[in-house]
């Protein structure tokens, strides 16, 4: 099932290959460990979509599965081949595995191929693309940091920005800096001025940079208790004063 084209993996062609069945092994499409190569649930919750299909994508790619789910294969015009239907059997598996139940229930359907299930699952996500985009962004724009850990704010940043992108929403990394740096904390507030003055930085360089003021800040609040303390310890201590003698036996 070798496909030769663009590296999109969801665009690619079998022109190259003189025999569209000749692939992979049953055997080894059977066993490959799904939940270790796509190590997600999708939910309409999660705001995971993104990362689910990458995720997919590079299994496709890796297994030389690609043809079974981007349309550049006509069924319909080739002859019944056992090993084919086995493996687009197991991509259903797959797909039906690592989906919520939700999801699973909207699009199972008796009959169709892993194409058919493909393009419903991820259907869901981009049919109603304004919708959609409406969502993402609302949860972006209003995304604070509050009591997330600085690591768990920037992730879902992240994440947020990933999906609008994969919308084809008009996203810059100025827009997702600037909205990190307004949603900082008060602790970390001093540094998203800081920010700026970092020449044209990248996201990773951005969280770096905080994750080493976070350290930072950590530092200095620990040194102040130890020092606040020490300072408390030597105003409580006893005044000291000479031994006085014993008092005389009755």
């Amino acid at each position: 099932m070798s496909s030769s084209g663009p590296s999109d993996p969801f665009n690619s062609s079998r022109s190259g290959s003189s025999n569209p069945f000749a692939g992979p092994s049953v055997v080894v499409i059977r066993d490959v460990p799904v939940f270790e190569r796509v190590p997600i649930k999708l939910s309409h919750t999660a705001a995971n979509f993104f990362a689910w299909k990458m995720y997919f994508g590079l299994l496709f790619r890796e297994y030389d599965l690609l043809d079974h789910v981007d349309g550049t294969t006509d069924l319909l015009a080739m002859p019944h081949d056992p090993d084919w239907s086995t493996i687009d059997a197991t991509i259903i598996r797959w797909f039906f595995q690592t989906v919520s139940t939700d999801i699973f229930h909207t699009v199972v359907r008796d009959g169709d191929t892993a194409r058919d299930v493909w393009k419903n699952i991820t259907g869901l996500f981009t049919d109603n693309k304004i919708q959609c985009i409406t969502f993402l962004q609302q949860e972006f724009f209003g995304l604070h940091q509050n009591d997330l850990s600085l690591d768990a704010f920037c992730l879902r940043l992240k994440i947020l920005s990933d999906e609008l992108r994969d919308l084809e929403f008009p996203f810059t990394d100025a827009l997702l800096l600037s909205t990190l740096a307004a949603g900082l904390g008060e602790d970390l507030s001093h540094a998203a001025s800081n920010l700026t003055l970092l020449t044209t930085p990248t996201f990773e360089q951005a969280v770096a940079y905080l994750r080493n003021e976070e350290r930072l800040q950590q530092h200095l609040r620990a040194r102040a208790v130890h020092t606040a303390l020490a300072a408390g310890l030597s105003r409580g201590a006893p005044a000291h004063s000479p031994s006085a003698p014993p008092p005389d036996p009755p």
